[in-house]
């Protein structure tokens, strides 16, 4: 599903003729281009179809805010998704909803999605999820949903949380190795050795 809003890319490009410092407007259109449908699936997979479209449009407004000043940022990507990140964590906010268990169905969507099968398959459960992601740092659940949610490459989800590629591989390993040893998810990892065993 495309998401082509014109008037998303025209309020970004308004502010271009409201004082803000000139940037290319075709750079700028080929970079909307480029990311707004994997930003709307970020955003709509936890805000739904309409606030999600709501959100890309605050999200866009505020990076190309922000990229007439910092035109040669080396990572525009990570800042989109880092701003992308905030809107979300302030949409659940105002609506009091538990972000952990939030993460922890779209953990199971992204795994039944077929892409992330062979590493999320066997950790994969929306009914104690939520709490083993509990015992995961703020940063090893970003990651996640960086890497499994957002579907983003590994050095694309290194440059979100300003780490390098090897230590993000490391967070996302840790993450996952925690995951499987968690309390809450011994009965699954039991059910799950049972059905290789009887292969």
């Amino acid at each position: 599903m495309t998401v082509h809003n014109p008037s998303d890319l025209a309020l970004g490009l308004d502010l271009v003729a409201a004082g803000v410092p000139a940037v290319d407007e075709a750079a700028m259109a080929a970079f909307y281009e480029t990311n707004v449908d994997q930003v709307f699936r970020y955003l709509a997979r936890v805000a739904g179809r309409d606030d999600g479209k709501q959100l890309l449009s605050q999200v866009f407004l505020e990076f190309f805010a922000w990229w007439p000043e910092h035109p040669e940022h080396p990572k525009p990507v990570a800042t989109l998704y880092r701003i992308a990140r905030c809107r979300l964590i302030d949409y659940l906010r105002r609506r009091g909803r538990d972000t952990d268990l939030l993460l922890a169905e779209d953990l199971a969507a992204a795994s039944s999605d077929g892409g992330h099968r062979d590493e999320l398959g066997d950790i994969v459960c929306r009914v104690d999820l939520g709490a083993a992601l509990r015992e995961l740092t703020e940063r090893q659940r970003q990651a996640l949903g960086l890497r499994y949610v957002a579907d983003l490459p590994v050095k694309e989800c290194a440059e979100v949380l300003e780490v390098g590629i090897d230590n993000m591989k490391k967070i996302l390993k840790t993450a996952l190795k925690r995951l499987r040893q968690s309390p809450r998810m011994e009965g699954y990892q039991t059910a799950q050795a049972a059905k290789e065993a009887h292969r």
